[in-house]
């Protein structure tokens, strides 16, 4: 017999965040699982004591982020789908608060992955994959600085965290980073990068050059520490990008 769901009063600053979070805390402890069924919503209400406003924004939050479905006649449920699924941050209609959330949550698991990826692949790349790795870089300074910031993008972009992937000979990364970078669209993207203020886009494009290039670097020396820095250094640049964009306070350090 499955154990009974436990929920508790959202805090009052953010009611919606307290109700999502707390329903995906227990999907990731097993309380509830792929197929079970969510209270009702007049029972969620009564639970949690809050409006009925936030509990469906809460809800319309969760089924945008792919983790329940609603079935008519039937009720909510945990998607059946939940471990092929990677939520869609670009759907439209997640608030900013949901989406700096998954942002947020998605850089966290790039940092999980990639920095490692970057220490391999300085451990274990040969000359040729070096060299590769330094044309994509070349190709990614020059369309970013001196062409198009959405066509570095959708190209030498993508080309030189896959590239380092694949310079780990573990196969197995390859198609985890090209999942993680294909989870925000490009168009949000885009768009986000319009909104952010001084110091201007032209200064963050240079320092996000910098950036790749200590870690083509130290690729290229084959120092797996100092690569691995250097992508933690990428990762946190995200993060200030991130609440820059879609607000909240950037951690410090």
């Amino acid at each position: 017999m499955k154990p009974e769901l436990i929920l508790e009063q959202p805090r009052k600053v953010t009611v919606v965040e307290s109700i999502v979070e707390q329903i995906v805390r227990q999907i990731q402890a097993g309380t509830i699982s792929p197929g079970d069924r969510l209270p009702s919503e007049r029972q969620l209400i009564e639970i949690l004591r809050v409006s009925r406003s936030s509990v469906r924004e809460a809800l319309q939050g969760l089924a945008m982020m792919g983790l329940i479905e609603s079935r008519p006649g039937q009720g909510t449920f945990v998607s059946d789908r939940l471990h092929l699924m990677v939520p869609n941050i670009g759907r439209a209609g997640i608030s900013a608060t949901l989406q700096r959330d998954m942002r947020l949550k998605l850089i966290e698991v790039r940092r999980t992955v990639e920095c490692t990826t970057a220490r391999l692949a300085a451990e274990r790349a040969g000359d040729d994959a070096i060299a590769r790795l330094e044309a994509i870089f070349a190709d990614y300074r020059e369309t970013t600085l001196h062409g198009s910031y959405q066509r570095s993008l959708s190209g030498p972009h993508h080309d030189f965290h896959i590239a380092i992937a694949e310079m780990t000979l573990n196969p197995f990364y390859t198609p985890v980073v090209e999942t993680l970078l294909r989870a925000i669209p490009q168009g949000l993207r885009e768009t986000e990068f319009i909104t952010l203020g001084e110091p201007g886009p032209q200064h963050i494009l240079q320092v996000e050059v910098q950036i790749h290039q200590a870690i083509c670097e130290a690729i290229a020396r084959r120092d797996g520490v100092a690569a691995a820095a250097a992508m933690e250094q990428h990762m946190a640049f995200e993060e200030r990008l991130v609440h820059q964009a879609l607000g909240g306070e950037a951690a410090e350090g």
